[in-house]
């Protein structure tokens, strides 16, 4: 009863006046959603394969699951990092809050979308890769738990802090935490694609 009081607090008009910049509470509520929803389905996809279902590739230009494993923990290190250390201590700029407008749907489509493949950076190409799921989801599990904590209580002005994400032009810390989870599930699909090969292991 407290807590569904709290909220009502939180969400009643003229009760609670969000700092400018700061996450909204729906905001910390929609990413923390997103990025714990994105996890079950990795976690879901992932735990029981085998060595062989974990290491098949279909053609040897396609990545197997492990290697898009290790690309998604180095993608998630480096997109977190991107928004925890280096955005934030840079200088707010709230003046283009209103200039970038809320992308943050454009930002989603553009990057769940697997109609168009690019290849990643060298420095986020998979390497060696873990011997298990098992040993991947214990690891990632870890990332994205610290993603989440910070998303849900970070007082971080993220929506004046602002960096230039490529062909999607200027992003701003909420949206570069969505397009973390995004990127998750573009690689799940990716997976569900291995898996789809009609010479993908049974066991």
């Amino acid at each position: 009863m407290l807590r569904l009081i709290f909220v009502i607090l939180l969400l009643a008009p003229g009760l609670y006046a969000q700092p400018e910049g700061q996450l909204s509470v729906e905001e910390k509520s929609e990413i923390t959603d997103h990025l714990t929803r994105s996890w079950d389905k990795l976690e879901n996809l992932l735990a029981g394969l085998s060595v062989e279902q974990w290491r098949y590739k279909p053609v040897d230009t396609v990545w197997s699951i492990v290697e898009i494993s290790e690309h998604l923990e180095k993608s998630e290190t480096s997109l977190f990092g991107l928004v925890s250390d280096q955005l934030t201590k840079s200088n707010p700029q709230p003046e283009k809050a209103r200039e970038a407008g809320d992308k943050t749907k454009i930002v989603m489509d553009a990057i769940t979308s697997r109609d168009h493949k690019q290849k990643t950076r060298p420095e986020l190409e998979p390497t060696e890769g873990y011997d298990t799921p098992q040993e991947f989801l214990e690891s990632f599990e870890q990332l994205r738990d610290t993603s989440i904590q910070y998303a849900s209580h970070t007082e971080d002005k993220l929506r004046h802090y602002f960096i230039s994400f490529g062909p999607l032009g200027e992003l701003d810390g909420y949206q570069i935490l969505m397009f973390m989870s995004g990127h998750l599930e573009r690689h799940i699909q990716q997976i569900e694609e291995v898996m789809k090969d009609p010479n993908y292991p049974s066991t």
